[in-house]
Parts: C-alpha cells; sequence; structure tokens
C-alpha cells in the first residue's frame, strides 16, 4: 500500500531504542467529512501546528502519514509509550454513538483503517487484541484508544478519544479477518 508522506512538524527522529508494542487510536474530534485526514496531515505539517502530531490520519476515502514509522510522533503525551507506538488518528469524535460509528462514513473509515492495520500488525508483529491500562503498564503488545493511556498513567483531564461507543470488537475482527 502507498501512502502519501507530508512530515509532521512536530515529532522525534527515531524510537529511542523502542521496539514498536502498540498501535494507538485517537479521533481527530472534528466532523466526519470529506477530506477531513488530508486537513488534519496538512495541519500537522504546518508551521501553526500544535505541539502534537501522529503517524497516519483516516477518513472515509484517504489515509495519510505525517511520521515515518521509524519515528516517534508526539501522540500521547508520554515519551516511553509514545516511543512504542504508532498513532492514528480517526475522523469523528468520542463522544459519537454506536449508530454514528455504524453509518456509511464511519463503516467505510474503519475498514480503510483496519486495512492500515492489518499491514502495521503483519509488519511488527502486533496481535490484533484489545490491551487494557493494566496490560499497557505490563508492555503488552496490541491495540489501545488514547483513553487507555490516559487511564494507565492516570493524566488528569487527558483524552477519551475513540470514545466509549468505539467498536472495538467490530473493528478487531476486521484486523484479524485481514491478517
Amino acid at each position: 500500500m502507498t501512502i502519501p508522506f507530508e512530515q509532521a512538524e512536530h515529532f522525534t527522529i527515531g524510537r529511542n531504542g523502542n521496539k514498536i508494542l502498540l498501535i494507538i487510536i485517537h479521533t481527530m474530534e472534528t466532523p466526519e467529512t470529506k477530506g477531513r485526514a488530508k486537513q488534519v496531515w496538512q495541519w500537522f505539517a504546518g508551521k501553526s501546528a500544535p505541539q502534537a502530531s501522529a503517524h497516519y490520519m483516516v477518513d472515509a476515502t484517504d489515509i495519510l502519514q505525517s511520521v515515518e514509522d521509524i519515528d516517534t510522533a508526539w501522540a500521547v503525551g508520554d515519551f516511553p509509550l509514545n516511543c512504542q507506538s504508532i498513532s492514528i488518528e480517526l475522523s469523528g469524535s468520542a463522544s459519537q454513538t454506536p449508530a454514528q460509528w455504524a453509518d456509511a462514513y464511519s463503516t467505510a473509515e474503519l475498514a480503510n483503517a483496519a486495512k492500515l492495520c492489518a499491514d502495521l500488525c503483519k509488519k511488527y508483529k502486533i496481535p490484533a487484541v484489545k490491551l487494557s491500562p493494566a496490560d499497557i503498564l505490563a508492555g503488552k503488545s496490541g491495540f489501545a484508544g488514547h483513553v487507555d493511556i490516559t487511564v494507565a498513567k492516570a493524566v488528569k483531564g487527558g483524552h477519551t478519544d475513540p470514545g466509549k461507543n468505539f467498536p472495538w470488537v467490530l473493528f478487531l475482527a476486521q484486523v484479524q479477518a485481514l491478517l
């Protein structure tokens, strides 16, 4: 899979000797609209970018990359976990309902993300399993939401994405079917 690349403004070269163990799912906290992945991709690359980045941006039609896999995105506010993870931003928000995750846009977006994640799982030998905050702290490999990092590290006022209604079972089944 060839993925367009434009370097984010903020990232760290390399991974400080760490192996990639985690795929972390985020939501962009934006409306689900055509071209959203490109908009966030360009924002991360711009001079007005926040002190943050992610490896990939995914929406219903596009998969774009702004930090090389071999480098560290500034995605979860914890340097060791950033060094051990690949972060994927999905269009949408943590407040989405189950029905909103099941609409046509989200269904296409999740299918796109599943293809990307299956490739990453194969490349880095990451199991397509959902990790708990305790699993993350124990150094296990798999998938987590940004919220799981917030809970694991007891970050006050931290992130809640991809939200309590994110369809983990369905999404990971899609990833597993592509392995």
